[in-house]
């Protein structure tokens, strides 16, 4: 199991801004440590880099992966806790350039290219979700921006698109002609919810 840590931002559980704090401590002497990248190789699991040029977007990836357990949970909180990586993303857009940091804890052990490739795919389904989600709910034109408000709706467009999309009813509509239909229809909607508790 791979498990995004952090994103430029410290979670708000106590024992998860410890670990990220640790993390990132690691890490920071680790790259004062060994200012170069060592070469990628099958017999280098600890290191990997990615290149992707896509529709004008060039991306360069790079993961270090790390089994030091000890030095970031010392009284370990987290069982089974195996590894942990960070990966570093450049991005250049046209003419703008990015640069993300991001943290992960794995509970297997796996190398660095195998860290990227699982991540890479985590990615690729997020941003397919954001995308539907975006034609059927208009979410990229949602006003709220108070960062809790946001969050709870996000979370109930994303368990309604879920359930509409799950569901047996209307299979032949389309995405926005079930949610219309929902709108419409409270009968609807409340088979809409209850086959998503009660299956069966």
């Amino acid at each position: 199991m791979i498990k995004k840590l952090i994103t430029c931002c410290a979670p708000s559980k106590d024992n998860q801004r410890t670990l990220c704090s640790n993390i990132e401590a690691v890490f920071t002497q680790y790259i004062e440590e060994h200012s170069d990248d060592p070469e990628p190789a099958d017999d280098v699991p600890a290191f990997a880099e990615s290149t992707e040029i896509n529709r004008g977007r060039y991306e360069h990836r790079r993961c270090w992966v790390f089994n030091n357990i000890d030095d970031i949970d010392p009284k370990h909180e987290w069982p089974g806790l195996k590894q942990f990586s960070v990966i570093q993303r450049d991005r250049l857009i046209g003419k703008k350039q990015t640069t993300e940091v991001h943290c992960y804890i794995e509970s297997r052990e796996m190398t660095a290219s195998s860290v990227l490739a699982a991540v890479r795919n985590h990615w690729s389904i997020e941003n397919g979700q954001h995308l539907s989600l975006d034609v059927s709910f208009k979410e990229d034109a949602s006003k709220i921006h108070e960062r809790t408000a946001a969050k709870n709706v996000a979370t109930v467009r994303r368990w309604c698109f879920n359930a509409h999309k799950l569901s047996s009813y209307f299979e032949k509509e389309s995405m926005a002609g079930r949610i219309e239909l929902a709108g419409l229809d409270q009968d609807y909607r409340t088979k809409l919810v209850l086959e998503q508790f009660y299956p069966d």
